[in-house]
């Protein structure tokens, strides 16, 4: 006797119908299968985004701590320099801080991206002497402005081969200062590499050089015109903006601050003289110089 098999013959087709152990599972259809693969698919993609993302915020967020790095360091090289101008008086002038900003054409643009402090060198130290009764050598100055050759550099300049005098209130002063820059015996030293340059554009194409997004401004407590044609010891002597309100009959604390402002690149540039890049920030800073103003 045969036992009853599993083949069945229905309307001329063959179906085969094996039986199925009791708790076992059957495979995937092709349909979940198919469903699976999309699942997994979206899931590596997403996945593969977040990594991205993750990415870019990482080498954001270390693009900024390296400039935020950079611009600690040059700003407390700039404080601690500022702090350290020298003071002279000759010729029976007022006595004058060796602090000041010069201003440099770009495309027919005058800019203040240029501080001369009178320091005595990299070392600093001249104002340990007190007021002195001779002018400043330029080789006593230090120069902060962009790189000509670079204008993402921000350096600091020294002129240790020129001994010659100079008078803050030359009217040469600024053209002096220039020409000291492109001088081929300027010895720079780079205080950052981050600098964000702008480019002029004319009729939507670049014009001239790149320049740094660098600003220098001074500011005088009490200013210029304040003290012109003012007499020591008058009421409106006494009642001029000294600092602190400190200001005797024949003397008065002045001020000087060096405000300024620098756009630095929070990524790293990938050519040189690379202008135009979205990604700079804006860092502010000041530092002061007081000093006895005598008449």
């Amino acid at each position: 006797m045969f036992s009853e098999s599993p083949l069945l013959i229905e309307l001329g087709r063959v179906r085969f119908c094996a039986e199925r152990a009791p708790g076992s599972r059957g495979g995937l259809t092709l349909v979940e299968l198919l469903m699976a693969m999309a699942i997994s698919s979206i899931l590596v993609v997403a996945l593969g985004g977040i990594v991205t993302a993750t990415q870019s915020a990482w080498k954001h967020t270390q693009g900024i701590e390296d400039s935020q790095a950079q611009i600690t360091a040059t700003f407390d090289r700039i404080k601690m320099m500022v702090s350290q101008a020298g003071i002279y008086q000759v010729s029976g002038q007022p006595p004058q801080v060796g602090l000041a900003v010069v201003t440099n054409s770009w495309n027919s643009i005058d800019i203040a991206n240029t501080l001369v402090v009178w320091t005595g060198g990299r070392n600093g130290g001249i104002s340990d002497q007190g007021t002195l009764t001779r002018l400043p050598k330029i080789n006593e100055l230090l120069i902060y402005t962009s790189d000509p050759d670079d204008a993402h550099n921000l350096i600091e300049l020294a002129l240790p081969d020129i001994d010659s005098s100079i008078d803050f209130n030359s009217s040469s002063f600024n053209s002096t200062i220039r020409s000291a820059i492109s001088s081929n015996s300027a010895e720079s030293a780079l205080l950052s590499n981050r600098i964000k340059a702008s480019q002029f554009i004319l009729s939507g194409n670049p014009w001239g050089t790149p320049v740094g997004n660098i600003r220098f401004e001074i500011v005088k407590t009490p200013s210029d015109s304040n003290l012109s044609g003012v007499s020591p010891g008058t009421s409106a002597w006494m009642n001029l903006s000294w600092p602190q309100g400190t200001a005797s009959a024949t003397s008065g604390l002045r001020q000087i601050r060096i405000n300024y402002e620098i756009q630095f690149e929070t990524a790293e540039r990938t050519a040189l003289n690379d202008a135009n890049s979205p990604t700079a920030l804006p860092f502010f800073g000041s530092s002061s110089r007081y000093y006895a103003y005598v008449p």
